[in-house]
């Protein structure tokens, strides 16, 4: 990449190789910032990752679909705990139902479809997150694939 911008709530916590005089024009950071609330960047991106905590992608991926050009790729790190209403439940639990996890990425696709922001691929994530929970990336695209992805059909496969 020839410039990267950092965007998290946190701050101070780039690792300072990443902050160094040498990475100034190179990782532009946004420091003390929420996803959900961005606004737009000088320059529109090729590609956006994003990894996420206490909110939904679904509050991230309208603006991560703003900062980028029209071809871009968006790779998602989906935490199933934070793609339903946790705190309605009143507790934290991990999601370990193959059924639970079909419906919040089926949900998950359905919704960024909706949004014109088309799957391109899924996996399960080889490491899980915290307390053993199952985790998946999804690779998604803002123009129409012509492959024609069922969806539904592929997060079958993974679980």
């Amino acid at each position: 990449a020839s410039r990267v911008y950092a965007i998290d709530t946190a701050t101070d916590l780039l690792h300072p190789s990443l902050r160094c005089e040498k990475m100034k024009d190179k990782i532009i950071p946004i420091m003390g910032t929420d996803a959900r609330k961005l606004i737009p960047i000088k320059e529109k991106g090729d590609l956006c990752t994003v990894d996420v905590t206490f909110t939904s992608l679904k509050a991230i991926l309208p603006n991560a679909k703003r900062i980028l050009k029209k071809e871009g790729d968006i790779i998602v790190l989906v935490k199933p705990i934070f793609e339903i209403d946790f705190y309605d439940k009143g507790k934290f639990e991990i999601i370990k139902s193959s059924d639970e996890l079909f419906q919040i990425l089926n949900d998950l696709i359905q919704w960024s479809i909706e949004n014109q922001i088309y799957p391109n691929a899924l996996m399960k994530s080889p490491i899980l997150g915290k307390e053993g929970s199952i985790e998946f990336f999804i690779h998604l695209k803002l123009n129409e694939s012509e492959n024609n992805l069922n969806y539904k059909k592929m997060i079958r496969s993974i679980l």
